[in-house]
Formats: C-alpha cells, structure tokens, sequence
C-alpha cells in the first residue's frame, strides 16, 4: 500500500504538472471526458466497467436480461472508449454510460463518488488499482465477470502481484472464461475463481431481413459480398492486393470494410486512392458501391455482417489478437479468421471444432476465400455450425445471471 501511495503521488505530480498538454491531447482525441469525472448517482446499483466494444457487447444481454428481472435495480456501465460509451447508452434508456477516468486517485474517487455503486462488475481484463483501492476503503464489493487473462498479461500482473494481494479483499468471485484463464486469475489473487463461461456466447443482435437490408445499402440480390471486419492497420492493404485476384473469379465481387477505428477512415481512403480503386462511405446515403464501402458509421457491423457472404474477422493478420468472431456467426456466416487470435481463442476453437471458421494467414487467404465462393453448400454448412455453437453455449448467461443475483440476496 505504501508502494502504491507513492506511486499515486509521483503519477498525481506529472498530472498536474502537465495537465495543459494533457487536456489539449484529451480534447483532440474527444477524451476530455476521461478527466471530467463524469457520473450519476445509481443508488447502490451495479456498476459494470468494460474497456471497450467487445467487453460491451459481451455484457449486453446480461445486463438487458437483469434489467428485465430487476427493474429496480439501477444500473451504470463505464467504458475506455468514446465509441463503446455512445453504445452503453443505447441499450436501454435506464441504463447510463460515461467515460471511464484515469486511473488517479483524485479522478476516480470523484467519478466513484458519483455513481455511488453498491457492487463494482469488471469485465474481462481492466484491473485498476485505484478502483479496488476506492471499493476497499468503502466496502464495495467487487466481481469479475467473463474474466480473461493472456500469458502476457500474466507476466505484467506477476510484477504487481504484491500490490493486488493488498486491493484483493474487496473481490468476492472471478468468473473466468476458460480453465486456464482461471489458472492465470489464481497466480495472481487468493480469491473465489469459477470457471463460467464466455459471456460473447450469449451474444443478442438485431435481426434483420437481410435482403431489404441489402437493397436499402445499394446492393443486388446476387452481389457477393466479402465483409472485413474491425479491420486493423496492414490488414486493408492485404486485402486490396487480393482484390484483382478475386475480381477475376468472382465478378459481382463487392467488398466492404468495417475500421476497427474510425478515426482511420482517410488513412484507408489514401490507400485506396493508391490503388486506383473507388471507394464509397456510409456517408453517401448507402449510394451502391463501385468497388468498395468503408464503414465509417458506428454501430452498423452487425448490418454488414448480416448481408455479407463471407465474413473475414480483423485483428488476427497481424499481431492485434483477434476480435469477436461470434458476430458474423450470429448472422450464420461462414466465417475466416487469421492466425493471430488469442484475444478470442475459446471462441475460434469452438467454431474449429464445430465446423464453422477458417483459420487462414496472409499467404492461403486468396485460396480460402475462392474456395469457399465456389462452394455455396460449404459457406451454408459453415454458417450454420456457427450458429449451433452461439445455440449450444447460450447458458452461460444465467451463470452470470446467478452471480449477481446471489449479490441481491446478500445485500
């Protein structure tokens, strides 16, 4: 405790010292938020904290579900990113969204104070000392749900573990992923872990009828459309070069392009411009796309991987690990993933088993996705398997269901 006082000090110094370049780098990057503390008294509800969309849309029916059953319950969802908090708010006009603070203490005292929460859920992997330093000294109890934990991870906290030992008391139960997510929580905290599941098992989207959904983007029936989603750097470029390749064996070819960040859009524009290719926005009123569509609209992936025909999941070409891949299976897609995916490992493993993912590299995706036009059963038989494997591991959610509710009996 005393390392970390210490540590508070020298951290709160720098922030005040350079607070003026701080706040001029927190306002270009529409982060200002992240320092005004911001909060709404909730009453002793729950506050849940999850990093950012895939953390978010992981919760997103567990908190629906518990709103359902207990309407009286106030609830408050925290988020690292501008864009997951715009979509905490839409879930549901009782439920609240703000920027989580950094993590001082003078920041996150004051946003804690606010939402004055009577239990504290972090999803998967954001542990921050000041926010288990808040809940210790006001006897808040914590949860961690659908926790995860890479061997990277693990090696950071190893050199922090004397530090959680000494924050641990407020955390009544981790919940984790997968066995050796637990093996990982159990090295670091001497604390109630529970295998329960993958939370992105119980995945709710919107359902769509996908071929009104397609004339209203500017698309025919019989286009074949390829989505990249949450595409990071590099990734754009990989699929670019492939682009005339795939053109000549499937002419109706149409890509579109959902940017993991948004703030990318003229970075991958430039690119396209290099190539010589036309592309289009969301912007343009869903004018058909010549070549290809950029999505630079928020919260509108889910849409993309509804009409698409094949759904690449970004992230995993490169060393970024991955992201959910049980959206477009959500949407029965056949779905193609890279080789660097431990950020989602579980869930392309149940989908290999399944049946209903291929894991490529940048040296098979050309082949991998000629392969997979060619054959219409193959894509049909993929996208269905997908789908089981979201059917057949939907009871995770009343694990996590049951979690909170033994908090509601003790309180």
């Amino acid at each position: 405790m005393i390392l970390l006082s210490l540590f508070n000090i020298l951290v709160e110094t720098i922030y005040f010292l350079f607070f003026p370049l701080l706040y001029l780098f927190l306002k270009q990057k529409n982060y200002v938020a992240s320092i005004k503390a911001e909060g709404e008294d909730i009453h002793k509800g729950i506050l849940f904290h999850s990093a950012s969309m895939g953390e978010l849309t992981a919760i997103k029916a567990l908190v629906t579900k518990h709103l359902q059953e207990h309407p009286e319950v106030k609830l408050c969802i925290t988020t690292s990113t501008v864009t997951s908090c715009a979509e905490a708010n839409k879930i549901s006009p009782k439920v609240k969204g703000f920027l989580s603070v950094l993590d001082l203490p003078h920041l996150r005292n004051r946003q804690l104070k606010r939402i004055n929460p009577g239990l504290i859920c972090i999803v998967e992997t954001e542990i921050w000392p000041n926010m288990l330093l808040w809940a210790k000294r006001n006897k808040v109890p914590v949860l961690f749900l659908n926790a995860r934990m890479s061997k990277s991870t693990l090696r950071g906290y190893r050199l922090l573990k004397f530090l959680f030992r000494h924050l641990q008391s407020p955390i009544t139960e981790i919940h984790a992923q997968s066995k050796d997510d637990a093996k990982r929580y159990r090295k670091i905290f001497n604390r109630p872990v529970y295998v329960s599941g993958n939370l992105k098992f119980s995945l709710t989207l919107k359902d769509y009828n996908a071929e009104e959904l397609r004339k209203k983007w500017g698309y025919k029936s019989d286009d074949f459309i390829i989505c990249w989603g949450s595409s990071r750097p590099g990734e754009e470029a990989l699929l670019i070069s492939l682009y005339p390749s795939l053109k000549e064996v499937i002419p109706n070819l149409h890509l579109i392009i959902g940017l993991r960040h948004p703030r990318r859009l003229e970075e991958v524009i430039e690119l396209m411009d290099n190539y010589s290719y036309s592309c289009f926005t969301m912007r343009k009123e869903y004018s058909r796309a010549e070549d290809i569509l950029i999505i630079d609209t928020l919260g509108i992936l889910d849409q993309a991987y509804c009409i698409c025909d094949i759904a690449i999941v970004g992230g995993s070409f490169y060393d970024f690990g991955g992201h959910n891949p049980l959206e477009p299976a959500y949407y029965k897609k056949p779905v193609v993933i890279g080789p660097h995916h431990y950020s989602c490992k579980e869930s392309v493993k149940k989908l290999k088993v399944a049946g209903g993912i291929i894991i490529s590299n940048k040296d098979d995706l050309l082949a991998d996705l000629i392969a997979l036009y060619k054959n219409k059963e193959l894509r049909e038989k993929m996208g269905k398997a997908a789908k089981k494997v979201l059917t057949e591991n939907a009871h995770t959610l009343d694990i996590y269901l049951k979690a909170l509710e033994k908090w509601l009996k003790e309180k």
